[in-house]
């Protein structure tokens, strides 16, 4: 039996180090609650973006986030990314997520996975504030995209640079193709 576990963990690449990204890290770790592995504080206007594996932990194959104090009526605007997938969990709060013109609502413990190249972009509907657990695949320095993206978002509200947006997006092979979804 347990020659057999360790020829599949060999055969998959579970023991392989990596020679293209030697920061990876070698060694388990915790990330506190409210806190992040990011070296600076992201926030998106009120909603904190807090970081628990970035793509440097993992050869840039995933990032890993937690968004809290998702407030209705500040989700993104329609995009679409091409060259990584995202996985959401809803932690808290109530949220409807439109999908190439789907609308699907999330409640607690649903999840929702939108593979690239699918129009998207979704919002909390509740009246308190919801929290999202966000995986990116593969990571490929999304860290980066919040942290400046986080910076062209007024604290106070307030329309955002739509084209310094837009560039950032283009950035990261993704665009912004509308508005944010109208809650009601």
């Amino acid at each position: 039996m347990t020659t057999s576990l360790t020829f599949q963990a060999a055969t998959f690449g579970l023991f392989k180090q990596s020679k293209t990204n030697q920061t990876k890290t070698m060694k388990g770790f915790k990330v506190s609650e409210l806190a992040s592995r990011y070296a600076e504080k992201i926030r998106y206007g009120q909603t904190p973006i807090d970081f628990k594996l970035l793509s440097t932990d993992t050869d840039n194959q995933l990032s890993v986030f937690i968004s809290t104090n998702n407030l209705k009526g500040y989700g993104p605007p329609l995009h679409v990314h091409h060259t990584f997938d995202e996985f959401f969990c809803v932690l808290d709060g109530d949220f409807v997520f439109l999908l190439d013109g789907e609308k699907l609502s999330l409640i607690p413990g649903d999840t929702i996975f939108i593979p690239r190249n699918v129009r998207h972009a979704f919002d909390c509907i509740s009246e308190k504030p919801g929290t999202l657990l966000v995986s990116i695949l593969p990571g490929k320095g999304m860290e980066t995209f919040f942290a400046d993206m986080g910076k062209l978002l007024p604290a106070t509200g307030g329309p955002p640079d739509m084209a310094a947006m837009q560039a950032l997006y283009n950035r990261f092979d993704s665009e912004i193709l509308g508005p944010p979804i109208a809650v009601k």
